[in-house]
C-alpha cells in the first residue's frame, strides 16, 4: 500500500510539474502541445547527460565510499565514473528511445501514455538502467563504438539538412523584412553577409597556417575554397529564388569550420600544429552541442503541421477570391453565397486540423521524432568521447586525443554539406515543374 501510494504521489507530482512547465512554455512561446512534448525529450537528453558528466567527472569524490558496492568489472572501480560513464548513460537513453519507438508502432492509448506521461518512471528507468550498466565490462562498449560511429554518420546527414533549412529561413526572413519596407535591413544584410564571408576567408587562411605541414591538408583547404566559390557562383545565377548571399555566407563559414575541425583532429603534430591544444577539443564539443541543439529545436518548432499550412493557404486563397469578387462588382447575393461557401471551407479545414491534433498517434510523426532522438543521443556520445578515441581508464577531458577517424568523418561532412547546398541551388533549375519551397 505504501509503495502504491508513493508511486501515485510521484506520478501526480511529475504530471503537475510537466503541466506547469507546458503552460509556461505555451504562454511565453505560443507552442503547441506536440512541440512541448518534443522539447521535453530534448531537455531530458541534455539534462541527463550533463548531470552525469558533472557527477562522474567533477564530483567523483562523492562515490569514494560506495565504489565497493558498484562492483565495476575492472581493476579500478572509478573507471565506471569517468569516460565510460558517457557511454553508459547514452546507452541507457538509446534503449529508452527504442522502447518508445516500439510503443509508437503499437499505437493506440498505450502509445499516448508512454509518450506523454510516466515521466517519473522514465527518470527511474534511466537511473536503474544506468546502475545496471556499471556491471558491464568496458570491452562491451569498445565494440559498441563501431555501431555508434555508423549511426552518428546518419545524424550528421540529418544535421546538415536541418542547418541548410535554417540558413535558408534566416535569409528569407531578413529579405522579407527589407522587401516590406524595412530599408535599415539592407545595411544589416550587407554587413552580416560580409562578416560571414570574411569569417570563412579568415578561418580558411588560418587553416593554411595551422595545418600546412602535409600536402593533404593543403589540398583540402584549396578544395574547400573551390566549393565555397562554386556555391556562391551558382547562387548568383539565381536558379533558386529562395536563395541569398546571406545563406551562402552562413554555409561558407559552416563548411570551413568543419574543415578546421577535421584538420585539428589529425594526430600527427607535423600536420597539425594544434594537436596538443586542449582548447581545440573544447571548441569542437561546445560548437557540436550548439549545432545539435539548433537542429533539434528547428525540428521541433521550425516545421509547421501540414494541416495548419493548408489552412493558412486556404485563408489566403479565399481572401484573394473575395477581393476579385469585389473588383468585378458582382451581384450581392452571389457574393454572399460565395462568402458562405468560403466560410464553410474554412470551418471544414479547421475541423481537419482539430482532428489531426486529437489523433497524433495515427501517424508516424512521433515515431520519426524518437528515431531522430535515438541517433542524436548516439552522436552526442561519439562527440563527447572524441569520436570514440578516449582512454577508458581516464577520468578527465584532457585525456582525449586527436584521431584519424574524426579527421575523415568531419572532412567528408564538410564536402557533403557543400554538395547538398549546391544541389538545393540547382535543383529548381533542373526540375522546374517541382515545388522545392
Amino acid at each position: 500500500m505504501c509503495l502504491t501510494a508513493t508511486m501515485d504521489a510521484l506520478c501526480c507530482t511529475g504530471m503537475v510539474c510537466c503541466k506547469t512547465i507546458c503552460c509556461c512554455c505555451k504562454s511565453c512561446c505560443g507552442s503547441t502541445f506536440k512541440e512541448q512534448i518534443k522539447l521535453a525529450y530534448i531537455l531530458l537528453n541534455y539534462t541527463t547527460i550533463f548531470v552525469t558528466m558533472i557527477f562522474c567527472y567533477f564530483l567523483q569524490g562523492l562515490f569514494d565510499n560506495y565504489l565497493k558496492f558498484i562492483q565495476c568489472p575492472t581493476d579500478d572501480n572509478s573507471q565506471c565514473l569517468g569516460v565510460s560513464s558517457i557511454y553508459r548513460i547514452c546507452f541507457v537513453l538509446m534503449w529508452m528511445y527504442i522502447f518508445l519507438m516500439i510503443f509508437m508502432l503499437i499505437r493506440g492509448e498505450i502509445a499516448k501514455i508512454a509518450n506523454e506521461s510516466l515521466w517519473p518512471l522514465k527518470f527511474l528507468f534511466i537511473a536503474i538502467f544506468f546502475f545496471g550498466t556499471l556491471f558491464i565490462h568496458n570491452s562491451f562498449f569498445k565494440g559498441y563504438v563501431y555501431f555508434a560511429i555508423v549511426i552518428s554518420g546518419l545524424f550528421m546527414v540529418f544535421q546538415i539538412i536541418m542547418l541548410i533549412d535554417v540558413f535558408y529561413l534566416w535569409g528569407q526572413s531578413w529579405i522579407s523584412i527589407y522587401d516590406n519596407g524595412g530599408e535599415y535591413m539592407k545595411y544589416i544584410l550587407i554587413i552580416t553577409t560580409a562578416i560571414l564571408y570574411g569569417g570563412a576567408l579568415t578561418l580558411n587562411i588560418f587553416n593554411f597556417i595551422w595545418f600546412s605541414g602535409c600536402g593533404t591538408n593543403i589540398f583540402m583547404n584549396i578544395f574547400t575554397i573551390i566549393l565555397i566559390v562554386g556555391a556562391t557562383g551558382v547562387q548568383l545565377l539565381g536558379w533558386n529564388p529562395q536563395g541569398s548571399l546571406l545563406t551562402s555566407g552562413a554555409m561558407a563559414i559552416y563548411i570551413v569550420f568543419q574543415a578546421y575541425q577535421a584538420q585539428s583532429s589529425w594526430p600527427e603534430s607535423q600536420c597539425n600544429s594544434l594537436s596538443k591544444s586542449e582548447g581545440t577539443r573544447i571548441i569542437e564539443i561546445v560548437v557540436g552541442i550548439l549545432l545539435t541543439i539548433v537542429s533539434l529545436l528547428y525540428l521541433t518548432f521550425g516545421t509547421s503541421n501540414s494541416s495548419s499550412i493548408n489552412l493558412v493557404q486556404l485563408e489566403s486563397k479565399d481572401e484573394k477570391l473575395e477581393n476579385q469578387q469585389r473588383e468585378a462588382n458582382q451581384d450581392e447575393e452571389q457574393q454572399l453565397l460565395q462568402q458562405q461557401q468560403q466560410q464553410q471551407k474554412l470551418e471544414e479545414a479547421k475541423e481537419l486540423v482539430k482532428q489531426a491534433e486529437m489523433l497524433p498517434y495515427t501517424t508516424n510523426q512521433y515515431l520519426m521524432f524518437h528515431f531522430i532522438m535515438f541517433i542524436t543521443i548516439i552522436y552526442m556520445m561519439i562527440l563527447l568521447t572524441n569520436w570514440s578515441e578516449p582512454n577508458f581508464n581516464e577520468n578527465s577531458f584532457e585525456a582525449y586525443q586527436p584521431n584519424k577517424l574524426a579527421y575523415w568523418v568531419k572532412m567528408v561532412t564538410s564536402w557533403l554539406a557543400a554538395l547538398l547546398y549546391i544541389w538545393t541551388l540547382i535543383a529548381p533549375h533542373i526540375f522546374p515543374d517541382r515545388d522545392f519551397s
